[in-house]
Order: structure tokens, then sequence, then C-alpha cells
């Protein structure tokens, strides 16, 4: 996109106003962000211009969910003492568009929104220390308690059959089934096989354990649907998380599923695209701070199964490297790549946090035990089998 598109898409948003500077944010896998400075009735203020990715069910739909979240939050923290710790915490409110006063502008086949910057923070990539992991519990945790009482009925979901475990194997069985190996070049091609031998020692022990979740009832709750570390943006001064950015997957699911996400982001120090896969591995330690500062805000009101997030993190990581597996096979449809066969580098980085995950098991057990939640034994027990 050019920059007198960008411009005249602006231009919708804003009258009376003076592009000063355009800056695009390359951490996103699905939409395009852009962060715009500029003087508006001769004021200088950045906002966010973000297109929506194609893989929404609707683009209205993001937005009313979008709306609906952010006026709760922001209606909550005005008329109750969410704000105990006296830090403030912002929301990404979405901005209206002067040419058709609705949330979303139109333009060559694309659909655009803007939305206020949050000043005076920043998101990272990498955890920095501890602390960060520690403030990243308690940002999650907060957003989470103050999402509490929204009806979780009144979100429907914005991607179809989003983490549903169940729903990404069964489509990476049918598109593995019909895929030609026969065009890939002997080298990838033999990184494809070993990846899809190793995963198919997993595909039982995930679908057993999908089973065996379903079976103990867990509560839905309003979640973030997607709480990696990129979208909390830090006080940039006292490195407190301000907000939790994003907004477009939030919906009706299992708060373990966040949390697992999460810690599933958090914990690999290197991230999703390392410059050596050989550096990945789970770090329990960032694990425990972030349940430190998870459970320092929430623990009181835990009543969802605690006791089940070595599956949920298992299953949280195993869902992910499917999902990169699968669309390298479908030629890359979903997430956003920066070369022919990044999703599939994203397949085995993921796979081998999963490993280093399951090597950590026993310790990740101790955490959860010294903190006053037992584990599961049989989990346990059997994911030992494939260390």
């Amino acid at each position: 996109m050019d920059y007198k598109k960008l411009n005249f898409i602006i231009q919708n948003f804003f009258s009376n106003t003076e592009v000063l500077s355009i800056d695009k944010v390359n951490s996103g896998l699905i939409n395009n962000t852009f962060i715009v400075e500029h003087l508006s009735d001769g004021i200088k203020s950045k906002f966010i211009l973000q297109s929506l990715s194609n893989v929404f069910e609707s683009h209205e739909l993001v937005n009313i969910n979008h709306k609906l979240i952010t006026d709760h939050i922001t209606e909550r923290i005005k008329n109750s003492n969410f704000n105990f710790d006296l830090k403030r915490w912002s929301v990404p409110n979405l901005i209206r568009c002067k040419s058709n006063n609705l949330f979303v502008f139109p333009f060559e086949s694309n659909f655009w929104r803007a939305m206020i910057y949050i000043d005076q923070t920043l998101s990272v990539e990498f955890l920095e220390d501890e602390e960060m992991a520690y403030q990243t519990g308690i940002g999650l945790a907060k957003f989470h308690l103050i999402c509490s009482d929204l009806d979780c009925s009144k979100i429907e979901s914005s991607v179809k059959n989003f983490h549903n475990t169940k729903y990404y194997i069964d489509k990476y069985i049918m598109i593995l089934e019909n895929f030609n190996f026969n065009k890939l070049n002997r080298k990838v091609d033999q990184r494809l096989q070993d990846l899809i031998l190793c995963l198919s020692n997993h595909l039982g022990i995930a679908e057993s354990l999908l089973i065996s979740l379903e079976e103990n009832s867990i509560d839905y709750n309003v979640i973030h649907g997607d709480p990696k570390l990129n979208n909390f943006l830090f006080d940039i001064k006292y490195k407190y998380v301000v907000s939790l950015i994003d907004l477009d997957t939030v919906s009706s699911g299992y708060l373990l599923t966040d949390l697992a996400d999460c810690i599933r982001s958090i914990c690999n120090l290197a991230g999703e695209d390392p410059k050596n896969k050989d550096n990945i591995y789970f770090d329990i330690n960032s694990c425990k701070y972030f349940l430190k500062g998870y459970l320092s805000i929430i623990k009181s009101q835990v009543n969802y199964s605690f006791e089940f997030l070595p599956e949920f993190i298992y299953l949280i990581i195993f869902e992910l490297t499917i999902r990169f597996l699968t669309d390298f096979l479908e030629s890359n449809r979903y997430f956003r790549i920066k070369y022919k066969n990044h999703n599939l580098f994203r397949a085995e980085v993921q796979y081998r946090l999963l490993c280093s995950f399951l090597a950590q098991i026993p310790n990740l057990t101790h955490v959860l035990n010294e903190m006053g939640f037992p584990s599961s034994s049989t989990f346990v027990s059997n994911v030992q089998n494939f260390i």
C-alpha cells in the first residue's frame, strides 16, 4: 500500500489533518497495522490504522465485539475500584470514520479501521526479566477480572473454529492426505516428512485429552483468545501492563486457554522467529513468575480447574504447531509470511517448544503443587513416553 492511498484512507477518518509519518508494525501475523502521526486541528497526536484480514467471519462482527469489550472495560474502570493498585489501564477504542460514521472504511477490497494510540507504552517480542513475566501475569489477570461480569454469550466468535483443536487436527489430516509432496525440493520435503512423523505420535494423545477435558465441564468465560507477549502494552517507564490489545479474537472460552497461550508465548525466550531453532526451549522460570503475578490478582477467584493447566499448555502448543504446518501445506492462506517456507519453520519452532515443555512437566507440576494446585498424574505419566 503506497503513501498516497494510505493518506486518502486517513482523510476519511479525520478532517483537517496533516499526516506527518506512517510506520508499519511488523509483529502481527494477520492484519496489516500502521502507526500514524498527524496534525489534527493543529494538535499533534498518533493513532493506529489497520487493514482487517479476510480470515474473519465478518468485519462488522469484529468491530461489534471490539466495541462491546472496550465499552465494558471503560465503564468498569469508571464505575468501580478496578484500579486498586493506582496504575492506569487503557483500551484501544475504535475511531468512527468521518465519511460514513461507521468504524470501518472499505477501500479497494479491503476494510480499514482506526483506533486510539495508547501513549507512553511499549510492546516487546521477548521477556526482559522475571519481573516482566510477573507483570504479564498481572496484566492478563486484570483483563480476566474486569471482563468477568460480561456475559460471554453476547460475544460471537469472529474466527470460525478458533481454538477448536479437534477441528485443526481433522483439517490437518485431510490436507495431508491430499498434499502433493512431489512439488517440494528434497531438503524441504525431508524437513516436512520429519515433522509429520514426529507429530503423528501426538495426534492420539491430543484427541484423548480433548475428550477428557470436555468431560470435566470447565466453565466458559470471556477470553482474549490471543494473549501473546507482543499484545501486552507496558508502561514505558515503570514496565507494568497498561493494556491488552488486538481484541479481534475476544470470544467465549476457557480461561485456561488464555493462560496456556500466554505461557506458550512468554516461555519461548527465543521467540517464534528465532535465528536458530536449536535455541528454542521452554523456560520454566518465566512460567513460575507469570503464574505468581496472575495469582496475586485473581487467586481468591480461581475456580476453573487450574490443575489442568499442563494439559492446556500442551494442547495450545500442539494446536499452533499443526496450524502453522497446515497453513504451509495450503500455500500460506492464513498467516502472513516473509518467505516461502516461513510457516514450515514456524511449525518446527513450535514443535521444539512442545518437546522442551514435555521435558519440563515434572518441574511445572512441582510449581503448581507449591501454589496449592494438584495436577493430573495420568497426563504426567503419559507424556513421559514422548521425552
